[in-house]
């Protein structure tokens, strides 16, 4: 486990960083805030460490929610420069545990490298152009309806959002994307950017990021144009959407559930 300790002082804080030790059964994250005054309501400590969290860009406290940003971490503790598993973001509850100075208090976060895995990204990009989106949406809708959790531009961008900036946000919460390849599919824009992104994921992301290529025809049987760069990837031309979908299913780095009644 590599521990990040952030202690309270009397002008500030102070932070130390400590590599995983052989002794420790699981590698991971743990993060310990040091607080004076040890005898005050648990609450209290929460609201210390949300005020000292403000100090740093990789934790952000909301609505009693503490999210950490992996990347950011990693980039700022050389204890996590190696690993690999650190990216994207968590939400971890707090623990509360004495320390061993009777005046002090300690509020940790905790996660092993197996927690952190598992609940990495798990979003399903649908790249498409704009004319295709009725056809993309039954795509998205059924994919909803089995329980994944597939980012359409439409829906995943609030009023506001630059449209360059949400893309990219949505690759980076994503395991997969899947190109619809239409004739009207051209590989320009944003769709161009789109390309590069999905690359970008996959290359950083290795097994845990899924590059899905369909080459679909339109009502008069002509078939979209793989864009170059997708093509030394495994791409798909299926004859039917059953088809499609079930080259979607099978080439997505996550298990499907299993089958229970409804409540």
């Amino acid at each position: 486990m590599r521990k990040i300790t952030i202690a309270t002082t009397s002008d500030g804080y102070k932070i130390e960083e400590m590599d995983h030790q052989p002794w420790h059964e699981y590698d991971g994250l743990s993060i310990d805030f040091i607080l004076d005054f040890k005898h005050i309501p648990e609450k209290e400590y929460l609201l210390k460490v949300t005020s000292l969290s403000k100090e740093f860009d990789w934790i952000n406290a909301e609505d009693g929610n503490f999210i950490f940003d992996l990347e950011k971490i990693k980039r700022n503790f050389n204890v996590f420069s190696e690993c690999k598993w650190m990216k994207s973001y968590i939400i971890l509850k707090p623990n509360y545990e004495p320390a061993l100075d009777d005046s002090k208090f300690i509020v940790s976060f905790t996660a092993t490298q197996k927690e952190i895995e598992v609940n990495a990204p798990q979003k399903i990009f649908l790249s498409h152009k704009g004319a295709d989106k009725p056809l993309v949406r039954e795509y998205f809708q059924l994919l909803k309806e089995l329980g994944f959790d597939p980012w359409l531009d439409e829906d995943a961008m609030v009023a506001g959002t630059k449209l360059n900036r949400g893309i990219y946000q949505g690759f980076k919460e994503s395991c997969a994307a899947i190109f619809f390849v239409t004739p009207s599919f051209k590989d320009e824009d944003y769709l161009e950017d789109e390309v590069d992104y999905a690359i970008d994921e996959q290359k950083e992301k290795g097994d845990k990021f899924a590059i899905i290529t369909l080459a679909l025809k339109d009502p008069n049987g002509k078939t979209g144009e793989i864009p170059g760069l997708l093509k030394k990837y495994v791409y798909k031309e299926p004859t039917s959407q059953l088809e499609a979908f079930r080259e979607i299913i099978r080439a997505l780095p996550l298990e499907t559930g299993k089958t229970v009644w409804k409540n």
